[in-house]
């Protein structure tokens, strides 16, 4: 399988194919966020891209490899869910293409010598590079595909709040978690990390201190995380507005250069010891169960025998007999956790494997998502 980084699209989907964060908050910490004009996810997404971040990592075969960029992406699990009909994204593109034309100035034609030495990207008109991100993003969150499915949670709970450990807990036991996890698309097991966000401005930071080592004694001394913000005295973060440019607040900053540098620490920490090792980890099991069940020539046989009968039933165009415990549920899951870890020949021998199940099943819309995947 090609690298994708060495074509345009391959890029393109490098960066927006990378792993969901699902975040849940309360309002307090929302709150403090607010004092910067914004919210808690743009405050972090600044350093959810990593372009050194060096972890070692090691194939099902165990031919050790290193990733050196990863990007995480922040959603709140309120906007986790699927575009409301066909017509809205065909709408939404159509606007896109729209924006993009009157915000395009027209380039000066690269001189005949020099067209060969002209980069790919640099001679795509920005509609087109605009058009192709937001196709890429419009089926988000689908449940035929597993690259939108958060791989972990972040609960976020203020030091400043009532009972701060029963509200981590109530957090994730809330009916407001996407349809997802509630209809059986994904496995609802998925790893949490516990932050505890303690507003500066509020006062000492002991309290929050003494809720930390509460935290870990409930949940675990490696799954909780203290983040303090708001360090900043009489807009002394202003300077460093810049980090938050895409948002285009114009609020003083009351972070300042240590709360900056403790956002960095937390996201790569989370990252690199927490979910990239899981998703190793869980690459490891499901290749185990994949290879045990589905793998080798008697089970492929076994696989086409108990499929055959299925010649004659209708057409399943979107499939939705699968539930996250299915086989064709986890060899997904295998292969976009492969992809989104770059080992791509793993990830692409169990598209492949799946391309022949949602074929014979007729689940054409799952049997596309893979074709996709093949490309």
């Amino acid at each position: 399988m090609m690298d994708p980084a060495n074509s345009y699209l391959g890029k393109m989907l490098l960066e927006e194919i990378t792993p969901v964060v699902m975040v849940l908050k309360t309002q307090t910490v929302e709150d403090s966020c607010q004092k910067n004009g914004l919210n808690l996810v743009q405050m972090l997404n600044p350093f959810c891209l990593f372009n050194n971040i060096d972890v070692p990592v090691r194939t099902v075969n165990d031919i050790p490899y290193r990733l050196k960029k990863f990007k995480l992406r922040l959603y709140y699990a309120s906007d986790i869910r699927q575009p409301e009909s066909r017509e809205a994204i065909t709408n939404h593109l159509k606007q896109v293409f729209i924006n993009a034309n009157e915000t395009e100035a027209t380039p000066d034609p690269p001189q005949p010598g020099n067209i060969l030495t002209v980069a790919k990207t640099e001679s795509l008109p920005s509609w087109f590079r605009a058009f192709n991100k937001e196709l890429v993003l419009a089926p988000r969150f689908s449940e035929h595909e597993a690259v939108d499915h958060p791989v972990a949670c972040l609960v976020v709970v203020s030091s400043k709040d009532e009972q701060p450990i029963n509200k981590f807990i109530d957090l994730f036991n809330t009916n407001q978690l996407p349809s997802l996890l509630n209809d059986g698309a994904m496995d609802p097991k998925i790893l949490k990390h516990y932050l505890l966000v303690h507003d500066n401005q509020d006062g000492s930071s002991e309290k929050a201190m003494n809720l930390l080592i509460e935290m870990k004694s409930t949940f675990g001394t490696n799954d909780c995380s203290l983040l303090c913000i708001n360090s900043g005295q009489d807009g002394s973060g202003n300077q460093l507005d810049s980090s938050w440019f895409p948002y285009k607040t114009d609020s003083p900053l009351a972070l300042n250069s240590e709360d900056i540098n403790e956002m960095k620490e937390l996201m790569q920490d989370l990252s690199s010891k927490h979910i990239i090792p899981h998703m190793e980890q869980k690459i490891r099991l499901l290749n185990q169960q994949v290879s045990a069940t589905r793998k080798g020539f008697r089970n492929q046989i076994k696989n086409l025998w108990w499929r055959k009968g299925k010649e004659d039933t209708p057409d399943a165009p979107s499939g939705g007999m699968y539930t996250f415990s299915s086989i064709e549920s986890q060899i997904r899951v295998l292969g976009d956790y492969a992809f989104m870890l770059r080992d791509y020949e793993l990830a692409l021998s169990n598209y492949r494997l799946l391309s022949t199940d949602y074929k014979l099943d007729k689940a054409w819309k799952r049997f596309a998502g893979v074709q996709v995947a093949n490309v």
